[in-house]
């Protein structure tokens, strides 16, 4: 067999035998690699792709494009801070939006202070319409004190008390509690603040305990029968409608006229005079 073998190899022509480097040979070459030719990025769909990922991502993390970021001031994001620092600027603009705002912040951290001083104002001007236009007369500037200092020392702050019991001890809005409080109100609390209205006023015209005594007792009743005629239904809103914050306020309000009615009878005896 070897021997066979061996006389085929010999027999066999070269060119069986130089096949195989002959098909390595033709293959065909791979391709040489060439250098891409340069683009112009900056308008092209794939520099938009970026840009826009860039502007997200930094909406993401909160950066503002308006300030420096990519995207510039017309960039997402920009609009809404915008949008809340007009609203902030429009609050702080409005003289009556943060005077009322200063107001309750002062009302939470001194209330007593705050309600003596709202009474001090509802019956200094009360005082002042009566003087100006109902009476004509010359201005009583000590007139003047007397009333507003019963509103600051006595008013406002009895009135602070008084209402704070009253809505611990009858709470809700409802019907019931509204007209036990109107009833409450009227009943009693209204003569005794007429009491200390007359003699605190009386007292300070320097005239005696008489004075103060025989004041008091004439005016007391023209008082609250007149009060009967004005505050039932403005409590009634009051007790329904009113936080019990802002009691003294709404009163005060709406007492302003009254107060004019208060500071006529208790001068009519200085006028008489």
């Amino acid at each position: 067999m070897r021997l066979l073998f061996c006389v085929a190899l010999l027999l066999a022509p070269a060119s069986a035998l130089l096949r195989q480097p002959a098909l390595l040979r033709t293959a065909p070459a791979a391709a040489p690699l060439r250098a891409a030719a340069p683009q112009m990025i900056l308008g092209s769909k794939t520099f938009r792709k970026a840009v826009l990922s860039v502007r997200r991502s930094s909406t993401i993390k909160g950066c503002s494009p308006g300030d420096g970021s990519v995207g510039g001031g017309s960039g997402v994001g920009g609009g809404n801070g915008a949008q809340m620092s007009a609203g902030g600027d429009d609050d702080e603009s409005n003289p009556f939006a943060s005077a009322w705002k200063k107001y309750n912040e002062l009302l939470d951290e001194k209330p007593l202070l705050m309600k003596a001083f709202t009474s001090f104002l509802g019956f200094a001007i009360g005082d002042i319409l009566a003087q100006i236009f109902i009476q004509k007369q010359d201005f009583d500037w000590y007139r003047l004190f007397r009333l507003a200092s019963f509103g600051f020392l006595v008013h406002g702050t009895s009135s602070h008390w008084f209402y704070g019991m009253l809505d611990s001890a009858i709470p809700g809005k409802g019907a019931q509690p509204v007209f036990t409080k109107v009833f409450i109100d009227q009943v009693l609390w209204n003569p005794i603040l007429g009491i200390m209205f007359f003699s605190y006023v009386a007292c300070l015209e320097w005239k005696g305990l008489q004075y103060v005594i025989d004041k008091t007792r004439n005016e007391l009743l023209r008082q609250v029968t007149g009060s009967w005629k004005v505050w039932p239904l403005a409590h009634a809103i009051n007790f329904r409608f009113i936080p019990s914050s802002q009691r003294v306020l709404y009163i005060n309000s709406i007492q302003i006229g009254y107060n004019c009615f208060l500071s006529l009878i208790s001068n009519r005896d200085a006028e008489a005079a």
